[in-house]
């Protein structure tokens, strides 16, 4: 179950490269990881980008770690979010 969207927690966009044919597979794996919160399939140098939301940084590892292990994802890349503007 994806945890709620909280000021005073670590929010993180991962970007993955998959393998071609490896989505449905792949996604099926991501939506039991904890602490992801969205998944958007998206056009460009990368083909999906998770939307994750932690507690702590080794929280945050461990997302990328259990990314790193489903078969089909070739590269992770974290970028946390350091401030977020409402419009």
């Amino acid at each position: 179950m994806p945890c709620r969207l909280d000021d005073s927690m670590i929010s993180a966009y991962m970007l993955l490269m998959m393998q071609p044919g490896a989505f449905d597979t792949a996604i099926k794996e991501i939506r039991k990881i904890k602490n992801i919160v969205k998944i958007s399939v998206i056009a460009g140098e990368y083909d999906i980008i998770l939307r994750v939301q932690v507690q702590t940084m080794e929280q945050l590892l461990d997302v990328s770690n259990q990314l790193q292990m489903i078969k089909g994802i070739q590269k992770t890349t974290t970028q946390v979010i350091e401030k977020e503007i409402t419009l």
